[in-house]
């Protein structure tokens, strides 16, 4: 499949100068289930650059193999001062799915790192946490990993090394990524990415059940109302043996 990462660099390669953004956000329910949605957002050199010569962006930026694993594909929308953006969403149903979700888009050598979602249920409550990072420190063109690419830049006397750092170089000047994260309880969490560098992503909520509370709450002082009654009986019968009167032995009564 062909992740959107990939998508992303070839778009930033290609548009020198220009801008391409990227938002992904993950939004989380209260069941677990939620959706992971990827806003990408050129500006208006970037569309003019990419339809140049006549072309479209619908056939020049290919996301079929997005629309293939389940991916909900936008149509891009066009804005007034020319600049052009696109909407790619995957829901899922249980935290767990979020890991693997973010690594459809980011492929090896995008910039979002060891995302993970976790819902842990405990007894008064229930807790939600999203967590990652983003490293455009870390981000790469992808060119040294094409064994055939190499090949034949090689046999052309071409620079692997040095064609890959000018790229790489285009790459952190023209891709910006940030991640949003929503939880259940309303709160927004909004990390963007440095150049160079890797930020971290932590986003996490502790929903307390108000119902269980209660009934925790009753439980308890059911529990502490049988132990007063117990140990408040206990010394009721001790201190009605203590006033009870000692019998006496009398030696000449009949048995």
């Amino acid at each position: 499949m062909k992740r959107l990462s990939l998508v992303l660099v070839a778009l930033a390669l290609l548009l020198a100068g220009c801008k391409v953004d990227a938002t992904v956000t993950v939004d989380v329910h209260r069941d677990g289930s939620g959706t992971v949605t990827v806003d990408v957002h050129l500006d208006p050199a970037a569309v003019q650059a990419m339809e140049s010569g006549g072309g479209k962006l619908e056939d020049r930026v290919r996301l079929g193999d997005l629309a293939k694993a389940d991916w909900k594909v936008g149509t891009w929308q066009r804005a007034e001062d020319g600049s052009a953006q696109i909407q790619l969403s995957k829901s899922f149903t249980s935290p767990d799915q979020v890991a693997g979700i973010v690594g459809e888009i980011n492929g090896a050598n995008g910039p979002l790192r060891d995302f993970t979602a976790t819902r842990d249920r405990g007894v008064l409550g229930t807790d939600y946490s999203v967590k990652g990072a983003i490293d455009l420190g870390a981000i790469g063109t992808g060119v040294t990993g094409d064994a055939d690419l190499v090949a034949a830049l090689t046999n052309q006397q071409v620079d692997v090394g040095q064609i890959d750092q000018s790229l790489l170089q285009q790459l952190h000047d023209a891709l910006s990524v940030q991640v949003v994260v929503n939880l259940p309880d309303g709160s927004t969490t909004t990390v963007s990415g440095v150049p160079g560098q890797r930020v971290e992503v932590d986003a996490s909520h502790s929903a307390r059940d108000t119902r269980r509370l209660v009934l925790f709450a009753v439980a308890l002082g059911l529990v502490v109302l049988a132990l007063v009654v117990w140990f408040g009986g206990r010394g009721s019968r001790r201190r009605a043996r203590a006033r009870a009167p000692i019998p006496r032995f009398d030696p000449h009564s009949r048995r």
